[in-house]
């Protein structure tokens, strides 16, 4: 069980079993009662986290933010610190983990540089792009991709700095790649841009295993740099949230011999802008499963399968429900969650169903919460309603890692929503 191997990593790291033997025995004692087990389970693994973060918050606790000379803080995987003053902390027991984490496709070197979010290191990446290349000309930009908050972010900086353009033109100054989007139904990118400078890749929804050869090969002979970054909060912690970060790697051209210039000069900026992580967080996040390769790629990969199976049960024939749920309809790709867009929408028709969902959640004994985001062990559900300029409504359906009773009732629950002949006729058959 994935629980209990969690806990015995911190119970190595700790010396404290977080469950106290009692996980197996609470679970045999529920018998047949599956939505109780996986409400145990749920409570387990809140407490796995409780104890995580008990244990790592000992160091922050004990330390000044600007320490005096002489004084080490020891984190719990074993790792000390030495620092000046915190917004200058060394990430370095984290960075470190890059190489085995995520190591560069062919030709290429890399190096990981750590931030406070996902958004903190995009907001420093384009100020070294924009300082590297911006001085004297405006940058274009091609974003291939729908994130709201990216575009949100190019916006923020004045026209004189970057322009964006759009991505089917030949080729751009700086290039942003989304492999796979959502702006209210899923799409793949299946052509980039030439990248003048610098190709910029956002992993978020794709998770480490992403094969980013084809799209360095898309950026063309004479880019040399590119620039992979994701949120590290969403499929990097195992569904436990121990801290928000962001994650970059710097891959640079093989006989480039830039490398080690743009990762100083990116900790520089960190520094500057104070989106390091805190000792409280870096603390946290040296658990051992945090960028542990192996155990990265079996826990997403369970969350892609969980969510391509839902996207096959509804399919993209529904009368009710959009085609486009899901990369995997359509293409090869993955994705952490379904977008679930009605053929005939309105917002009273929305409300209605997600009405029509959290009645059928209670009354078929399903564990499904009610919140945002994606990656984490258990199931959720949002209805996602954007501004008229950002894209359509939908309802995000963001399967989890655990399988079981709640995964495959709600394989069954949305299938036989999509076999209504339409959204009337739904309305009618759960009727209020």
């Amino acid at each position: 069980m994935d629980l209990l191997t969690l806990a015995g990593r911190v119970a190595t790291e700790t010396g404290h079993d977080p469950f106290d033997g009692a996980l197996h025995r609470d679970l045999a004692t529920l018998g047949n009662d599956h939505l109780a087990q996986e409400r145990r389970l749920e409570t387990a693994a809140l407490t796995l986290r409780k104890v995580w973060l008990s244990a790592a918050h000992r160091p922050a606790d004990a330390s000044l933010k600007s320490p005096r000379d002489g004084d080490i803080a020891r984190v719990p995987c074993g790792d000390s610190l030495h620092f000046g003053y915190e917004r200058d902390l060394d990430m370095s027991i984290l960075e470190d983990r890059g190489a085995a984490y995520a190591p560069p496709p062919a030709g290429w070197t890399s190096d990981m540089v750590i931030f406070r979010s996902g958004q903190a290191a995009l907001a420093a990446i384009l100020q070294f792009v924009a300082s590297a290349w911006g001085d004297r000309r405006t940058l274009s930009v091609a974003h291939a991709g729908a994130y709201f908050e990216t575009r949100a972010l190019l916006d923020a900086w004045p026209r004189q700095n970057f322009r964006p353009t759009h991505p089917s033109v030949v080729s751009a100054d700086v290039v942003i790649c989304e492999p796979v989007w959502c702006n209210g139904c899923f799409a793949a990118t299946k052509r980039l841009p030439r990248a003048r400078h610098v190709l910029l890749i956002d992993t978020t929804m794709v998770g480490p295993a992403c094969d980013l050869s084809p799209w360095l090969l898309a950026a063309g002979n004479d880019c040399d740099l590119a620039i992979a970054f994701s949120s590290g909060l969403k499929l990097d912690q195992a569904g436990l949230e121990l801290a928000n970060v962001g994650i970059a790697r710097v891959l640079v051209r093989d006989g480039a011999q830039r490398r080690s210039e743009i990762t100083g000069r990116l900790r520089q900026l960190r520094g500057l802008m104070a989106t390091g992580l805190t000792l409280d967080e870096l603390s946290a996040l040296s658990a051992p499963w945090f960028l542990d390769r192996a155990y990265v790629d079996n826990y997403v990969a369970a969350i892609f399968a969980n969510n391509r199976v839902l996207a096959h049960a509804i399919g993209h024939e529904s009368p009710v429900f959009g085609p486009h749920c899901h990369p995997a309809l359509t293409s090869n790709a993955d994705a952490p969650f379904c977008a679930i867009q009605l053929r005939e929408p309105s917002p009273s028709r929305y409300r209605r169903f997600v009405e029509i969902v959290e009645q059928q959640r209670e009354r078929r004994g399903l564990l499904l919460a009610k919140g945002g985001s994606f990656g984490f062990r258990g199931h959720r559900f949002e209805l996602i309603e954007p501004a008229p300029d950002q894209g359509h409504p939908f309802l995000r359906l963001a399967m989890g890692w655990r399988d079981g009773h709640s995964c495959r009732g709600l394989g069954e629950l949305f299938h036989e929503l999509a076999a209504y002949e339409s959204f009337e006729a739904l309305d009618r058959a759960y009727g209020r």
